[in-house]
């Protein structure tokens, strides 16, 4: 990449079988380098689960990866690269360069203490010893739960059950089950760090049900993993939300965990929510769509000027129980259009970059469909490689070192 001296290399493989997909992605990535990479990021859908399992795919990827190269990645829902952008497959993000150093640490048990997890994190890290100036960061992504006597369910309806499992809930996190967490755990993570980072919650397809963290030669689950970068290169982070209003704004009444709402402008939470959103609570065929339907109705609040999404997560009895924290009373209802999209990616792309990494809300897929390639043809019209991952949750750190934890957004480093 000219005088910079530094190599950027995205590789790729759609094979079906794990192990020959773990060969190809790191030989289709490091072949393009000229010296050993200094870290590696990898990246795969939930498919290699059933075709090999992801042991093997990261058997593969050993095979050719020089032995001892920083690896930290997981699973997504799906990716846009150089390439295409794909549903299905795996793919990878290598770096070398004269100046660089690479830490990297992982938290534990993410849903059941993210306190805890993130200080995991950050004490591994300096552990090693290294002055970091951004952050790759990696974590464990939500899990629909299974509640006793009544299986796996996002809407409960009888308020006496729906009492009973919003009491449940803490039992849910201790068996790391539910929401990811991952917006508690930033809030703890920069109290130790002092740098920018870019985060993605990892993600399956769509089902919920599992998620996978990739740490060196490591398949982990319910955890965070954090890779810092020493060096002098300066990267450029950017924020941008292709949200709009719907023009509807509301009052909430929460408990102490900032996630349950009892209220909505003082009437019961849930039948004033089905009214707003115009859901019919007696249709059990469009209520057990819940996630379908919930990702385009997030109510929202603004931080220091980023729109912050609270995404609906249960509904248990009269109560709305949200997958993140709520940190406001007053809430605006938002929504998502391919229009929108497509004109904030042309804001957002517009600048010439060698390199650019982004971590894109997963929800952009099914909003698109196969107009997600007129993102593809912006970025290739102003970018040399790219790689952008289609995650569950999207986080993002400026040097003013104020967490924003986000959904439904487009978050960028350039270089």
């Amino acid at each position: 990449m000219g005088e910079s001296k530094l190599e950027a290399a995205i590789g790729m493989s759609r094979k079906w079988d794990a192990r020959e997909a773990g060969r190809e992605v790191t030989r289709s990535t490091i072949e393009k380098l000229t010296r050993p990479p200094d870290f590696f990021l990898l990246f795969s859908t939930i498919h290699y689960e059933k075709n090999g399992g992801f042991e093997e795919l990261l058997n593969g990827v050993w095979d050719v990866l020089p032995k001892g190269t920083p690896l930290a990645g997981g699973t997504v829902a799906g990716f846009m690269n150089n390439y295409g952008c794909y549903a299905r497959g795996a793919t990878a993000l290598a770096f070398s360069y004269p100046n660089i150093n690479v830490a990297v640490g992982v938290g534990n048990n993410t849903k059941r203490n993210p306190k805890k997890a993130a200080k995991e994190c950050a004490e591994m890290i300096m552990k090693q010893n290294i002055k970091v100036d951004f952050y790759f960061e990696f974590i464990s992504g939500p899990i629909i739960p299974t509640f006793p006597g009544i299986g796996k369910q996002t809407v409960i309806r009888s308020k006496t059950s729906g009492n009973l499992m919003k009491k449940m809930i803490p039992a849910l996190f201790r068996a790391n089950r539910g929401t990811d967490r991952a917006d508690e755990f930033l809030e703890h993570l920069v109290k130790y760090i002092d740098s920018p980072l870019i985060g993605a919650v990892c993600y399956d397809d769509g089902k919920l049900s599992k998620n996978y963290q990739f740490f060196n030669k490591e398949i982990l689950k319910n955890s965070a993993i954090l890779l810092g970068i020493s060096t002098d290169m300066v990267p450029e982070f950017q924020t941008v939300s292709a949200l709009k209003s719907r023009g509807v704004k509301i009052k909430v009444k929460r408990e102490k965990d900032n996630r349950t709402v009892t209220k909505i402008d003082d009437k019961i939470a849930t039948p004033e929510l089905f009214r707003i959103l115009n859901w019919k609570e007696g249709n059990v065929k469009e209520v057990e769509k819940f996630y379908s339907q919930a990702f385009y109705y997030p109510f929202c609040y603004k931080k220091e000027d980023k729109i912050h999404a609270v995404m609906l997560g249960l509904i248990l009895g009269e109560n709305i129980y949200f997958a993140n924290k709520i940190e406001s009373d007053e809430l605006e209802l938002f929504g998502l259009t391919g229009n929108k999209i497509i004109s904030e990616c042309k804001k957002a792309f517009s600048k010439k970059s060698d390199l650019v990494y982004g971590v894109i809300c997963e929800t952009y897929i099914e909003t698109l469909g196969s107009s997600v390639y007129k993102i593809k043809d912006i970025i290739d019209n102003s970018t040399k490689d790219y790689l952008l991952l289609f995650a569950g949750g999207e986080s993002i750190v400026y040097k003013n070192m104020v967490p924003h934890h986000l959904y439904e957004s487009i978050n960028i480093l350039r270089i």
